[in-house]
């Protein structure tokens, strides 16, 4: 009897996983149109310069919208927004420690994106896709850090880390539920290229939003990966960072550490947040 009350206090609490997914589904499909229409009708009558820009101005406005339909869908169904968004607050060590686990992490995510283009040569399609993210000025410096790295951040693990993954965990194991929910965010990301990055990120992300039980320790890494891409991407010097690569390659003396750290990190985060 007492299961059952349980059980039923749960759904009102939390969504189902295939109302949750139909949701990203929608949200997804509608920002598909939205960019869609906006080529069809504007694509040939705007200047490069103005395109570009106007593509940074979409990213920001369909980015932010990954949390903002599920905030107020989650409050419309009387759920437990708090909880459902993982909207709890952790201590002062564990941010530090998530600044540690973020940089470690991206210095190990370089690598493995080196690895694979050793195999698969970066496509030309992708070298296009990231030209909005380029910038020469302080406006576009402005708009691509708001869109690519605040906005991506606080509204991709609100949706995925938050909404998704803790809709799974309610209905059944963790590991299950971290890993339906990276691989939801590498498909929603379609870049086939990435997958494997992106599926690796987003499996350690969703161990750091489970363990703990907080949507803040997860957007910093989330923001810190992609503030560090952006400068790479943007530093457009073919000269290697001697301290840092080493043969085409992140130099072991920064590869090991890296490792290190994040191990380290992942056992504090274990000791501070037990279970």
């Amino acid at each position: 009897m007492n299961n059952k009350i349980q059980q039923d206090n749960n759904h009102k609490k939390y969504p189902e996983p295939l109302e949750a997914l139909m949701l990203i589904a929608a949200i997804v499909f509608g920002i598909f149109i939205l960019v869609l229409s906006y080529t069809l009708v504007f694509g040939d009558m705007e200047q490069p310069e103005m395109t570009m820009n106007q593509a940074r101005y979409i990213y920001i406005f369909a980015g932010s919208l990954f949390f903002i339909i599920p905030y107020f869908y989650g409050r419309s169904r009387q759920y437990e927004v708090k909880e459902l968004f993982r909207l709890n607050p952790v201590p002062y060590e564990t941010l530090i420690i998530s600044v540690l686990f973020g940089l470690s992490l991206s210095v190990l995510g370089d690598e493995l994106d080196r690895l694979i283009a050793l195999i698969i040569p970066v496509p030309d399609w992708l070298k296009e896709q990231l030209k909005p993210l380029e910038a020469t000025n302080f406006i576009e410096w402005t708009l691509v850090i708001l869109g690519a790295v605040i906005v991506a951040s606080v509204s991709e693990e609100g949706l995925f880390r938050g909404f998704f993954q803790v809709t799974l965990e309610k209905k059944g194991d963790v590991t299950r539920a971290v890993t339906l929910s990276a691989i939801t965010w590498t498909l929603v990301h379609a870049n086939p290229y990435w997958a494997i990055q992106i599926f690796v990120t987003g499996v350690f992300i969703g161990f750091l939003s489970w363990r703990t039980n907080s949507i803040y320790p997860p957007i910093i890494v989330h923001a810190l990966n992609n503030i560090i891409a952006l400068l790479y991407l943007n530093a457009a010097t073919e000269t290697p960072i001697e301290w840092y690569e080493w043969h085409g390659h992140v130099s072991p003396l920064i590869l090991l550490p890296a490792a290190a750290i994040l191990y380290w990190s992942v056992r504090q985060l274990n000791i501070i947040h037990r279970r």
